[in-house]
């Protein structure tokens, strides 16, 4: 990997651990361009905005303005939140560039399509450390990047390579 001039992505949504991968990537990589990745979650507002009545027997169904405004705003914060990794980025003295991207499936297949997209050399992770029971319920992100990338992932955990 020394001489591949290719960019590296680093998934980023602005937590601590997203954070420490993305000064590990630039500590470790120096010269290489790094692409940050914030996913956002369409489906995610949709389920918000669905309201229950009181006995929770029927379902009032989201107005269809009121979802499309939420997934704006989640589209741009995930904007905000990726140009916030390249603002640090750049002050660690990196090359970057911001890639918000919507997540149809789930998030590790967006940012492996993220990576294919741009030709990445590796996906830089920060691991969140959620525990097995966590896990399990909630799936693991890196996990599955691990699993189902054909591309080197680098997994950082508590802020170390």
């Amino acid at each position: 990997m020394v001489n591949d001039t290719r960019p590296v992505v680093v998934s980023f949504d602005g937590s601590a651990p997203s954070e420490a991968a993305l000064r590990v990537a630039v500590a470790e990589l120096p010269g290489r361009h790094l692409v940050v990745v914030s996913v956002w979650e369409p489906s995610f507002g949709t389920a918000m905005l669905t309201p229950t009545d009181p006995s929770a027997v029927a379902y009032g169904l989201p107005n269809p303005d009121e979802i499309m405004t939420v997934d704006r705003l989640q589209r741009e914060h995930a904007g905000a939140v990726a140009e916030a990794g390249v603002t640090l980025a750049e002050r660690l003295g990196a090359t970057a560039e911001a890639m918000p991207a919507r997540d149809d499936d789930n998030v590790a297949r967006t940012v492996i399509a993220a990576a294919e997209r741009c030709d990445a050399a590796l996906i830089v992770v920060g691991w969140r450390g959620l525990g097995a029971v966590k896990a399990r319920l909630l799936g693991s992100t890196t996990r599955r990047l691990l699993h189902d990338s054909r591309r080197p992932v680098l997994v950082v955990r508590n802020g170390e390579a």
